[in-house]
């Protein structure tokens, strides 16, 4: 596959991943929270009036499935400004147009912020992986738990409990634990869409780190992907090194 398709895959299963977890968002915390989503062309915008963070204020894909244009660079400035959200971001994804983006939102004052990377590998059987911990695909029975060591291992607020544990058992959605005895120590997700799968959430609590436990979790949702016809998964980590162009935009 050549790098730019590699591009296209990863940035979609992406955008889907994000759009199917949104369309979950229970109606009662997207009151209390101010959370709010849009399609603005191919773009995926999230907007959360009492977050400050860049990821829940983030543009996805902008350019990625649909030609862009300076036009919905604007409409989607009015959707944030217009809440009063002064601090956002812009994800650069791999596209044709990334430096003419790019040079759009510099035009409108932001600045280059930080990156990601982008992993992508088939679905071809992993090696086998060496832990004493149990890895167990979960329903709804088990939501609840994933919930409790998500939200320590992510920091995120108890009341979006309701929200994490919305796609468990739906659509594409797989949801994984690892455990030592009784005691659930991390998570992981899988969503496959068609031929691709995206994998995310994988956190664990930091007494168990650096034992296998995320080694493992990758193993089994590349299995799990295969099982469900994907050819392909997909996965992203923050870069750490300031060097090289980023991928994210933000504006304060």
């Amino acid at each position: 596959m050549s790098p730019p398709k590699i591009a296209r895959l990863a940035e979609s299963i992406e955008l889907r991943m994000n759009e199917a977890f949104w369309a979950l968002l229970p109606r009662e915390l997207a009151a209390k929270r101010k959370l709010e989503s849009f399609r603005v062309g191919g773009a995926f915008i999230t907007l959360a009036r009492k977050s400050v963070s860049l990821q829940s204020n983030r543009v996805r894909g902008l350019g990625v499935e649909e030609s862009a244009t300076e036009s919905m660079v604007d409409e989607i400035l009015h959707l944030f400004r217009s809440r009063g959200i002064k601090r956002f971001s812009f994800h650069i994804s791999p596209c044709p147009q990334s430096e003419l983006i790019t040079q759009w939102l510099k035009a409108r004052s932001f600045k280059l912020h930080h990156q990601y990377s982008k992993l992508v590998r088939d679905t071809a059987a992993p090696a086998r992986v060496a832990t004493s911990y149990k890895i167990k695909r979960i329903g709804k029975a088990d939501a609840g738990v994933f919930a409790t060591v998500f939200t320590e291992t992510f920091a995120w607020q108890a009341d979006r409990a309701p929200w994490i544990v919305a796609p468990v058992g739906a659509p594409g959605f797989s949801h994984y634990l690892a455990l030592d005895g009784d005691r659930a120590l991390a998570t992981a997700l899988l969503y496959v869409e068609g031929n691709c799968g995206w994998l995310g959430w994988g956190g664990t609590l930091t007494p168990y780190r650096h034992r296998g436990a995320q080694s493992a979790l990758i193993a089994a949702r590349i299995r799990r992907a295969a099982q469900l016809g994907a050819k392909w998964v997909v996965c992203e980590t923050l870069e750490r090194s300031a060097a090289g162009p980023a991928a994210l935009i933000a504006i304060c």
